[in-house]
């Protein structure tokens, strides 16, 4: 995993973000992404896992 700033990401990196947005240490990760895919194989891993169902 890279860090990289908004304005260093370009086309085929992970967008996958860490921070706050309003942060000044927000950043990408960068790493190269799937094809198909804003995310790298670990980003793209975490945002298909399945979501808890709240006990209600």
């Amino acid at each position: 995993m890279s860090i990289i700033t908004m304005e260093k990401l370009t086309s085929g990196m992970c967008r996958w973000p860490f921070g706050n947005p309003e942060d000044k240490d927000f950043y990408f990760c960068g790493s190269p992404c799937n094809p198909d895919s804003s995310y790298c194989e670990e980003h793209m891993a975490k945002a298909q896992a399945p979501t808890r169902k709240s006990k209600a």
